[in-house]
């Protein structure tokens, strides 16, 4: 297996190597450091578990809510295509035999640790008197790391269209998906008009991604609002987004997308290895339902 998951391999390695310095907080290295003492199952009901009972999380209600519509979508597949779904989202993680670079871990990887950084950031950006220096390093932290996630979700989108395929059984080009832009991979997932799928795509601002990528986005801190530059009828023109709006709206809705996906797949496991742990942990989540 070392052979043939390398690039899998390197990325996991690297990521246990920045929690363990703590970079996660130290309940996460604390799981990290026991994981040769418990077994997997067990791992991944306490993964899911530290989410579960981190009061300080924003916007948790929607990452409950993603779960939902995520989970649901693998079932459908399951159902259909059994093991296939089940290679499918496991090709996301680690790649595949023949094409081991095809992993996403590495990415999910960079993207979690970009997204502390950035809170951390803003944690010690001074509520008053901030220098200029300081208030565009933050908003430059914010775009790049929004910008990231973007491009994460991307990735993930290339495996929920082929869970859609195979749920309906339709024929699909795993690496004609994958090669896919962003604005197609989204018009096909949404091609059905599943209004729950959409609500996965509608967090998504290609513009702001796109703008940052090119270097058209800023941030005007006497108005305190980024400024979009985007193109409209052959012209360029700007588009205000409110800070409010960046902080607790556009932001930090890739992270709950992310970890819509982690919980999901988490629990798809659990279901499937372990009931007890799986009926646990959807009471603690959802309540008696």
């Amino acid at each position: 297996m070392e052979e043939v998951f390398n690039d899998f391999l390197n990325a996991t390695e690297e990521l246990d190597e920045i929690t363990l310095e703590g970079y996660f907080g130290e309940d996460a290295k604390n799981l990290v450091q026991s994981r040769e003492d418990i077994g997997v199952n067990e791992y991944l009901y306490e993964s899911l578990k530290l989410w579960i009972e981190d009061t300080n999380q924003y916007g948790k209600d929607k990452v409950k809510e993603y779960v939902v519509i995520l989970f649901k979508l693998y079932l459908d597949a399951y159902k259909q295509g059994g093991q296939e779904a089940i290679d499918v989202m496991t090709a996301f993680w680690m790649g595949t035999k023949d094409n081991p670079e095809l992993e996403c871990f590495s990415a999910y990887s960079e993207f979690v640790r970009l997204n502390t950084e950035t809170k951390t950031i803003l944690g010690q950006l001074p509520k008053t008197n901030a220098k200029i220096s300081q208030i565009k390093k933050a908003a430059s932290s914010i775009t790049s790391t929004y910008s990231k996630g973007v491009e994460f979700i991307g990735k993930l989108l290339t495996t929920c269209i082929i869970l859609k395929k195979i749920a309906s059984n339709e024929t699909y080009n795993y690496y004609r998906i994958y090669n896919m832009t962003l604005f197609d991979k989204i018009k096909l997932f949404n091609s059905d008009s599943n209004p729950n799928h959409q609500k996965l795509t509608n967090i998504i601002n290609r513009n702001l991604r796109n703008s940052e990528a090119h270097l058209s986005l800023n941030y005007d801190y006497k108005n305190t609002n980024f400024i979009l530059k985007k193109k409209a009828n052959g012209k360029i023109v700007n588009e205000n987004i409110s800070l409010n709006e960046m902080l607790l709206e556009i932001f930090p809705s890739v992270g709950w997308f992310t970890q819509a996906f982690v919980y999901s797949g988490i629990l798809l496991v659990l279901a499937h290895d372990d009931k007890p742990s799986f009926i646990k942990s959807i009471k603690e989540i959802y309540g008696d339902v």
